[in-house]
């Protein structure tokens, strides 16, 4: 089976949605089938649809999900789009206790160092994607 990818992020801001539209179009250069709202969610379409179909589609091998701490108080919060999502891929992680579907990607820490993850996720192994240097070395 080819590698078919969801991203899920945060809208935080203008800067890091150009950032995870780039690591997204490096992944199709790399061959990868990337499933991206930007690309893939059209108007009318139903969002929170199109978030449990990404989750629970068999097709979609991975969810890179792009931590900021943005990313994670909405959804510690439940908040916006975010918070629907981790809603959804947080009972998947917890019903799928051993699963290597959902990648943590980190892509801000803390003042103290700690990577910024949603509760849901600070038990799973993260990748650095928190500098351009770190994200070229993985």
């Amino acid at each position: 089976m080819n590698s078919r990818v969801f991203i899920s992020y945060s809208w935080s801001s203008p800067v890091h949605q150009r950032q995870i539209l780039q690591w997204a179009e490096q992944l199709v250069d790399n061959g990868i089938d990337v499933v991206l709202d930007i690309w893939d969610l059209n108007e009318g379409d139903d969002k929170n649809a199109f978030m449990e179909r990404m989750v629970t589609d068999k097709t979609v091998t991975h969810v890179l999900v792009f931590c900021d701490s943005e990313y994670a108080n909405k959804a510690d919060a439940r908040k916006a789009g975010v918070g629907t999502e981790s809603q959804i891929i947080s009972q998947e992680v917890y019903a799928k206790v051993k699963q290597t579907k959902f990648i943590p990607i980190v892509c801000e820490f803390t003042e103290s160092g700690e990577p910024w993850l949603p509760t849901f996720l600070k038990s799973r192994i993260w990748i650095d994607f928190s500098t351009i240097e770190a994200a070229n070395n993985t």
